[in-house]
């Protein structure tokens, strides 16, 4: 008599859901179909929540989503840790106590629910995997709300670091290295950057119309976050000393620092503000710039980097050697570390940039881009693998 085989069940646990349009709701919507469309069940626990503006999509998924109610929605600093805190409780709770899974992933927003995640995991058969897109609670104290002497934070940090995930998901090798180092121990791991897409130049594709009215300038282009693991300074002198009759920057600005930057440049003559810059423009310009504070490094992996990556195009990137996106695409990017004095690199930069360099850049990011389809398919299996062995 041939015995009925077991359907592996997998949870997936995150503030966004599958149905969210934000780079973690994306990320958790890929990883979702590729379970369910090898066989796995899945469910996944989010919260219905709200950011920067976008809420989640109405659409039907073929496996179980489960959005619990948000607390708070609002933008004060205070209530929004509080509440991220008892989000993270809730989420892996929840979890906990609907389904008896056979695999956890548990992402890392909101914050410490991978500690929430050590705690149960004592209670649970489960195997749990971290996906480690940032790192909590490493990532308060790069932001400089707490001190590394700390006591709660001390206490904490020690709590998360001595229970280990069965699996982890890095989004680096440097990443893992650091993890590896905190946890003591090596862990079964895959690498998976965040951001890979398969974006590319389409022949008679949309071009965004920045594009067309700066068609004779070297374009460069700070689209997305510009927040706390990000420096707001590198950006603004980059900018003040812009030759704006060889270059325009496009900017398209977010976050805690983007009020920072915005009254300061926006009248600078070669300056475009735009409202939104997708994916698939990203390619029409011919350097993206990104920006990383050296305190998070590998705390903080910016997808940013991947994606102008995936996009065929270069990158400026204001970071230190060790950040995980300079040793990822040496070749790729043009390298200016933090500093306090930043106009000789910036200067030294524009003097060096012309069309040959940004040719010859961009044919190393076209092979990283290849290169990053290959490490994301191998991910993919091998966490199929991973599931599959429970």
């Amino acid at each position: 008599m041939n015995k009925e085989r077991k359907i592996i069940k997998v949870d997936i646990i995150e503030k966004f859901s599958p149905r969210h349009p934000s780079i973690a709701g994306r990320s958790v919507r890929l990883m979702a179909d590729l379970l369910y469309s090898n066989g796995l069940e899945v469910h996944t626990f989010s919260i219905d929540a709200i950011y920067k503006g976008q809420v989640a999509e109405n659409v039907q998924l073929p496996y179980l989503v489960t959005e619990l109610k948000a607390v708070y929605n609002g933008s004060n600093k205070i209530c929004r840790l509080l509440v991220s805190l008892l989000d993270g409780f809730r989420l892996v709770f929840s979890a906990c106590r609907m389904t008896d899974a056979d695999v956890r992933i548990v992402l890392t927003n909101p914050s410490l629910i991978n500690f929430w995640a050590a705690v149960f995991k004592h209670f649970s058969r489960s195997r749990w995997v971290f996906w480690t897109m940032d790192l909590y609670p490493d990532a308060f104290c790069s932001a400089g709300l707490v001190s590394a002497g700390n006591s709660a934070f001390r206490l904490i940090h020690q709590y998360v670091y001595r229970h280990t995930p069965d699996f982890m998901i890095a989004l680096g090798e440097q990443q893992y290295g650091y993890l590896r180092d905190k946890y003591k121990t090596e862990i079964p791991h895959t690498i998976l950057p965040c951001g890979i897409n398969s974006v590319r130049q389409a022949v008679g594709g949309v071009v965004p119309w920045w594009k067309e009215q700066y068609r004779e300038k070297i374009i460069l282009c700070y689209a997305g976050n510009l927040g706390e693991a990000h420096d707001d300074y590198f950006l603004t002198r980059l900018i003040e000393l812009l030759d704006p009759d060889k270059f325009a920057i496009i900017l398209s600005l977010y976050g805690a620092k983007a009020g920072r930057v915005l009254p300061v440049v926006s009248s600078i003559p070669g300056v475009v503000l735009t409202d939104y810059v997708s994916a698939e423009e990203l390619t029409f310009a011919d350097i993206n710039v990104a920006s990383l504070l050296t305190c998070w490094d590998h705390v903080c992996v910016p997808s940013k980097v991947v994606s102008a990556i995936c996009a065929g195009t270069p990158v400026l990137y204001n970071a230190s050697e060790q950040s995980e996106g300079y040793t990822m695409f040496p070749d790729a990017i043009w390298l200016i570390p933090e500093t306090d004095d930043y106009d000789s690199s910036i200067n030294a930069f524009y003097r060096s940039v012309d069309q040959d360099s940004i040719r010859q850049k961009k044919k190393a990011a076209l092979e990283y881009a290849d290169r990053l389809a290959a490490m994301q398919d191998n991910a993919f299996r091998e966490i199929v693998q991973y599931c599959k062995s429970i």
